[in-house]
């Protein structure tokens, strides 16, 4: 049953195999890892940590704070003496940075698409995860400090963009899902960007160019199918290793290069005992086990590119994944080790992409919707009157399959927004349910927020 399921899979064009997923990889002109993992080093001990920096933080329904906008850093909470100081300690902490920031924009021209050839998924870490989020922060940081100062921090804000774009062919959930984490950011400070006066046309038309080639569902389908290959590879280790080599190799595996733990008594059970009796007997059902409910999970998420609301794309995940999640108190659970282990959390995932990606495309149509004010002296009636002129397609809201809602409103704004989780269209509510926090996702629908006016400020006037 098994090696006919794999069959039918091969058939379908699926590729099970690292070896398959990265057949004709080469090695990458320029080492963006490296260079940024170096640069990173020599960014560490200052005082002013620039991922403490809360860009956008929601203040009510619809509404956001501007950090740069602030008197004074808006710092996250923390004990720690990073989360204290002024803009004027802050400038010179990022000016002193400077030629160091230039290196992580440099090697951000043309970001590497994967972490170069490699044989083998379960062989050390491929990827330096903590240079990417701190260069990322360090990135933000200098945004926010430029737009303080009045100007715009273009080439930090492109260069955020393109760190979401680092690693896009790289076949490991957790490289992909840091790819979405960095997207995030940058699009948050893009926000708050936008927010600034005196952006020109020429320039909106770089930044929105700068985001267009980041997809952010094909980067989570491409982390699901790294770890199927990772299983793939582990249930083929496991078969062909000794009882405490198999032991070893449950306990580390997914570990991605972890030294080992101490073995302890129930280990070494497990390893003269369990195991052996595990590959005689079920070996078999566990693979198959796994790949059907990987296959499955990912069929939920290419549902997205092909058109269907999320609520349906949800309800498919949730139809794959509700016997894996029974293993754990199953009586049977004892056959299924490597499924129970390897199998990650999909619809976390998978809600996590599509929110990032229904984000990106209300920020690409908001910055569509800047340029025709520029070009035309006021809003457009409606998004299809961007196409083609400004974008190649209507910005798309993955929540409902259908284009991103907008309306103008009666002082000359407009309302721009997702119909959120629920796939219903409220009509650009931003108020959320009794009892959930403000934000993005809270509200009845996911609205494209306004910025907050501050304390003694005059309520800003809109765009006209």
């Amino acid at each position: 049953a098994l090696q006919k399921y794999q069959a039918e899979l091969r058939a379908k064009g699926e590729k099970l195999t690292f070896a398959e997923l990265t057949r004709g990889r080469q090695t990458n002109a320029v080492d963006s890892h490296a260079l940024i993992t170096n640069a990173t080093a020599k960014l560490s001990g200052a005082r002013l940590a620039p991922g403490l920096l809360e860009p956008r933080r929601y203040v009510g329904p619809g509404q956001a704070s501007v950090t740069w906008r602030q008197a004074s850093p808006r710092w996250a909470q923390s004990a720690g003496p990073g989360s204290s100081g002024t803009w004027e300690e802050f400038a010179a902490q990022m000016q002193a940075a400077q030629s160091t920031l230039q290196e992580i924009r440099e090697a951000l021209r043309e970001p590497a698409a994967d972490a170069g050839p490699a044989t083998n998924m379960l062989v050390g870490h491929r990827v330096n995860f903590v240079a990417i989020r701190y260069a990322a922060q360090w990135l933000m940081g200098a945004a926010e400090n430029e737009l303080h100062q009045g100007r715009l921090g273009l080439q930090d804000l492109e260069a955020l963009a393109a760190l979401g774009r680092m690693e896009r062919d790289e076949y490991t959930l957790v490289a992909q899902m840091i790819r979405i984490a960095v997207a995030n950011l940058g699009l948050a400070v893009t926000w708050e960007a936008l927010q600034a006066p005196d952006w020109t046309e020429p320039q909106l038309e770089r930044l929105q160019k700068a985001w267009e080639p980041v997809d952010l569902v094909e980067a989570v389908e491409k982390g699901f199918a790294g770890a199927r290959a990772g299983g793939y590879e582990m249930f083929a280790l496991v078969r062909h290793s000794s009882g405490p080599q198999t032991g070893r190799s449950v306990r580390t595996g997914w570990n991605w290069g972890w030294p080992a733990p101490k073995a302890t008594f129930e280990d070494v059970v497990m390893d003269y005992l369990y195991f052996p009796a595990y590959k005689l007997t079920s070996i078999d059902a566990d693979e198959l086990l796994y790949l059907r409910t990987m296959q499955e999970n990912i069929a939920a998420l290419r549902l997205v590119k092909a058109h269907r609301p999320w609520p349906d794309v949800k309800q498919a995940v949730l139809k794959a994944g509700p016997p894996v999640n029974q293993l754990a108190s199953a009586p049977d659970r004892f056959r299924y080790p490597l499924s129970r282990i390897g199998i990650p959390n999909y619809l976390k995932a998978s809600v996590t992409a599509v929110h990032a990606e229904t984000e990106r495309q209300m920020m690409l149509a908001a910055i569509a919707l800047k340029r025709f004010q520029l070009r035309h002296g006021k809003l457009p009636p409606s998004l299809e009157a961007l196409v083609p002129e400004l974008l190649p397609a209507v910005p798309y809201d993955s929540m409902s399959a259908k284009p991103l809602g907008y309306r103008l409103k009666a002082d000359g704004s407009y309302v721009l927004y997702s119909v959120g989780e629920d796939g219903k269209d409220d009509g650009g509510d931003p108020n959320p349910p009794p009892g959930t926090p403000a934000g993005l996702w809270g509200g009845r629908d996911a609205v494209w927020p306004s910025p907050a006016a501050e304390p003694g400020e005059p309520p800003r006037q809109p765009d006209r």
